[in-house]
């Protein structure tokens, strides 16, 4: 039980039913009840309503605040009776006034609903408490006090009549209205009304009747007594009183003192008298403690607090009629209520099968499952409809069996609508799962390019979180086919065929890239003048591998495949691309080689003169090697790589077999220019020496012709050297063969001049000088 110990009570009276005026002069504030029995802690529980009626400046609200007090007093304080509070505790709850006027109109509420446990069956049920508007007042009519004395009773689980002073005719004649519903009730099944509790405040007589329920029922007895000859009218009511309430009580209470007549009253206990005090500790708990709580109840059962906002409802529509309520149109409007409350119980067991199984939050069901489990809710709730005892003719329990069949039949289409729309959320939230999975490999660049396989890793990755958070947001059974899965799955593989276009484009693309960035490279890389093979493939390698890394760095992850299509397919591409810069630099080479043969040859041409010139064999190897100097510089002007250039060495080669048939024509060209010249030398000797035939006896000059002979062959032979020296070219040197050749030659040649002469001097007899 909630509780406030000795304290001031939680909540405050609220006004639910007010008077008005016109056609609707009875108000129910729905809201005011809304927040009372609607409240999740209150709505779905069995309610005690405990009212207090009677005429007006009678104590009602009073009294109730003591009910209060022990409501929010400890268990403890209310079963050892210390829960009346101090001695100078004002009095609170309820508002309460002494004085003439009235000060409560319509009927209230307390607002707090105070909840406790039944002793008997451990069921938690909320308290209400309810104030009415005083009967009998110089304010209203009758008809109003009727009605707000019907209206509470048909509420209440206990109705306390609260009489002044003793139990009069007049007063048991208020009940009759009651009475001729009650005899309606009866004739179906059941007692329409509960507790009904005579409590006369004031009683005086106490040395005829004790006070409290002792008393009381000695009292009720005599006033609810049916005698023979007692008027019909009169009779009828006594007997109709008892027949119509399950139990009918009577308590007598003490006058509490005449400390509350004055102005400055305020309910504390001082202020009472002791015997009203005892009597308070025997009232309240017979009619609170946890043992011997009334639970509200109508046809049979148990009244919810959300149930008892239809009940106001309907009730306060009926009183609003343009008559006052006959006893059947009572009854009807409770029918009424009684029915929609068993519509609404068995639509609730509809909804909480449907949510047990298909309404949870963000979890769908499959259609099929959504079908099966609507038809067996919608059985078990009119199973349950149909079992359940209800007020009411037969064809208005058909028809509210009718309006239930449809109104459940229409909820399908909102489960299914509210299923799809779940169904969506969860296909959508799972294409995110997929594609959050795959964007998170490529958020830097927002670029996909992987490894195939690496990619087939990933969208497996991805499937499981997708359909993993597919499942989260489905409730389906094992051995049941889930349509939407089998659809998200068909959905997943055709992103996945997408996503390997697009893979495969960028890897594609990555390859382009990468062979476009090793052909620059590699154009920057490979000179004009061309370079060593051995530098060729060593850029090439370098090249290659920038232009590999640069392709896996487009890769959104490092691959650990040995085989990879798009690494082999830009490998290939290199090495095509490689052979055309092989070829291109063979050319390169090529005509580097050849400007430098050029430069050689052109060297040598400039110092060899006309092609009958000859050198110095040494003069020749110092020709061949300054020119070959030249030849490698002009080579070598614009490379890198001179110590392992394969070209070079080729180029020297190239010289040196060049130079191979330099020295051929040299030794050629110096044998030309040494017969040449000895040819100078015999013609001028043969002019010079050759006698006639005429003279040939002639001894004097045969004799003068020896004589000058010497000379002609100095001369002679200075000609032919100087006709030699003019064919050479470059240095000259002492060790020159083909020089010394040639004065071996003339002096051989000199010898076969001078002999015939010496030997026709011999024949002739002449003196001969050897």
């Amino acid at each position: 039980m909630s509780s406030v110990p000795n304290g001031s009570p939680v909540g405050h009276g609220v006004q639910v039913v007010t008077l008005g005026s016109g056609k609707q002069h009875y108000q129910v504030d729905v809201e005011a009840l809304r927040s009372i029995l609607l409240r999740d802690d209150v709505r779905d529980r069995s309610v005690v309503v405990v009212s207090v009626a009677g005429a007006y400046r009678g104590g009602k609200s009073f009294i109730l605040d003591f009910f209060l007090r022990y409501l929010n007093a400890s268990r403890s304080s209310q079963q050892v009776g210390d829960w009346l509070g101090k001695e100078d505790q004002p009095l609170e709850g309820f508002h309460w006034r002494g004085g003439g006027d009235r000060d409560t109109t319509g009927i209230h509420l307390w607002s707090e609903p105070i909840l406790t446990t039944l002793e008997r069956t451990g069921e938690k049920v909320a308290v209400l408490l309810m104030d009415t508007q005083g009967t009998f007042d110089t304010e209203s009519t009758i008809a109003e006090n009727s009605t707000i004395f019907a209206l509470s009773t048909l509420i209440s689980s206990v109705q306390i009549y609260n009489l002044s002073g003793n139990i009069k005719e007049d007063d048991l004649q208020h009940l009759q209205l009651f009475t001729e519903y009650g005899r309606l009730a009866c004739d179906g099944d059941g007692k329409a009304f509960q507790t009904l509790m005579f409590l006369v405040r004031d009683w005086m007589n106490d040395y005829e009747q004790a006070h409290g329920f002792a008393g009381g029922k000695e009292l009720l007895d005599k006033r609810l007594e049916s005698r023979s000859n007692q008027k019909p009218q009169l009779r009828e009511v006594r007997e109709h009183i008892r027949s119509c309430f399950d139990d009918v009580k009577c308590f007598l209470m003490p006058h509490p003192g005449l400390d509350v007549g004055r102005q400055t009253f305020n309910g504390s206990l001082k202020d009472l008298t002791e015997k009203f005090r005892l009597a308070l500790l025997e009232l309240v708990p017979s009619l609170f403690d946890p043992r011997k709580l009334s639970v509200k109840m109508i046809n049979g059962d148990r009244v919810r607090a959300k149930d008892l906002l239809d009940y106001f409802q309907r009730y306060v529509d009926i009183f609003n009629s343009d008559e006052m309520p006959e006893a059947v149109t009572i009854f009807k409007a409770t029918a009424d209520a009684c029915l929609n409350a068993a519509v609404r119980e068995a639509r609730e067991l509809y909804e909480s099968r449907m949510e047990q199984r298909c309404v949870r939050a963000d979890v769908s069901v499959t259609r099929r499952a959504l079908r099966d489990c609507h038809g067996q809710a919608m059985q078990a709730a009119i199973e349950q409809y149909d079992g359940k005892k209800k007020l009411g003719a037969p064809e208005d329990i058909v028809e509210h069996l009718n309006k239930l069949t449809k109104e459940l039949e229409a909820c399908l289409s909102l489960y299914t609508w509210n299923n799809d729309a779940k169904v969506r959320d969860t296909l959508a939230n799972a294409k995110k799962a997929y594609e959050d999975t795959i964007s998170g490999v490529c958020e830097v660049q927002a670029y996909l390019c992987l490894h195939p396989l690496d990619l087939k890793a990933l969208n497996d990755e991805a499937t499981s979180a997708a359909l993993t958070q597919f499942d989260s947001g489905r409730d389906v059974a094992a051995d049941e086919e889930d349509d939407e899965r089998t659809g998200l799955m068909l959905t997943l593989d055709g992103l996945y065929e997408h996503l390997c276009n697009i893979n495969a484009q960028n890897n594609r693309s990555a390859v382009m890239e990468a062979r476009e960035q090793y052909v620059t490279s590699m154009k920057l890389r490979v000179d004009v003048a061309g370079t060593s093979s051995d530098l060729l493939a060593s850029n090439h390698q370098k090249a290659a591998n920038s232009a590999a890394e640069h392709f896996l760095n487009k890769r959104n992850r490092p691959s650990n495949y040995d085989e990879d299509e798009y690494m082999e397919s830009l490998t290939e591409e290199m090495e095509t691309c490689f052979l055309d810069f092989e070829k291109l630099n063979l050319n390169s080479n090529r005509m580097a080689m050849q400007v430098a043969e050029y430069k050689y040859n052109n060297y040598i041409a400039s110092a060899w003169g006309p092609q009958t010139c000859c050198f110095h064999p040494r003069a020749l190897a110092n020709l061949h090697r300054d020119a070959k100097q030249a030849a490698v510089r002009q080579f070598l002007a614009n490379r890198t790589d001179s110590e392992n250039d394969d070209f070079g060495k080729k180029l020297e080669g190239i010289l040196e077999d060049r130079y191979k048939e330099l020295v051929r024509v040299n030794e050629f060209n110096n044998n030309q220019a040494l017969e040449q010249a000895f040819t100078v030398y015999t013609t001028k000797m043969d002019k010079h020496s050759q006698p006639s035939l005429v003279s040939i006896f002639i001894a004097p000059f045969i004799v003068k012709l020896l004589a000058g002979l010497p000379l002609f062959h100095t001369k002679s032979r200075r000609a032919a050297i100087s006709e030699f020296m003019s064919k050479r070219r470059g240095e000259d040197f002492g060790d020159d063969e083909y020089y010394d050749r040639l004065l071996s030659k003339m002096d051989a040649a000199y010898q076969n001049y001078r002999s015939p002469l010496l030997a026709i001097m011999r024949e002739l007899g002449l003196p001969v000088d050897n």
